[in-house]
């Protein structure tokens, strides 16, 4: 990462106050003649670039964590669902001469698959939810800033 900038050493670190030195940055560099072009300093614009990166809201990687658990946790259920499934099986092919027995543990084993499958189910839901409502709240804020510096850049021409 390249060094501050002398004239921005205030460590602020609100992505607003970022976005805002980013764009004082682009708008105080150096136009260029008959055009709307302009010529910035690389490291600047890269130096704030990296510190909006850093500054992103926590539930970017919050979101991905539980999209990643989200997978796990079915996969596990999944797994232990098929294992119950086995397990029964196999338990059904050694009481198949008692016809009760064999009854009961098919129904203790398909109750316990969908139990799996319903637990499996109401996680995914829910942490689906969760990911969903987080990434529209920063997708709102990122909304907002967009339309704060798309505000400023008409401003400025």
């Amino acid at each position: 990462m390249p060094d501050m900038p002398r004239q921005y050493r205030s460590g602020e670190g609100d992505i607003i106050d970022l976005l805002d030195q980013l764009q004082s940055t682009v708008s105080e560099a150096k136009g260029l003649p008959f055009s709307d072009n302009c010529i910035v300093d690389r490291q600047d614009v890269l130096y704030w670039i990296n510190q909006i990166r850093d500054a992103l809201p926590e539930e970017v990687r919050q979101a991905r964590w539980i999209v990643e658990q989200n997978r796990q946790v079915v996969a596990s259920a999944r797994q232990k669902a098929e294992s119950i499934l086995r397990e029964s099986e196999q338990q059904s092919a050694m009481m198949i001469d008692e016809h009760e027995i064999t009854m009961q543990a098919r129904a203790v084993a398909d109750k316990m698959i969908e139990e799996a499958n319903q637990t499996a189910w109401e996680m995914r839901v829910a942490s689906t939810e969760y990911a969903r409502q987080r990434l529209s709240d920063i997708e709102n804020n990122l909304t907002e800033m967009l339309v704060k510096v798309q505000k400023n850049k008409k401003e400025l021409k």
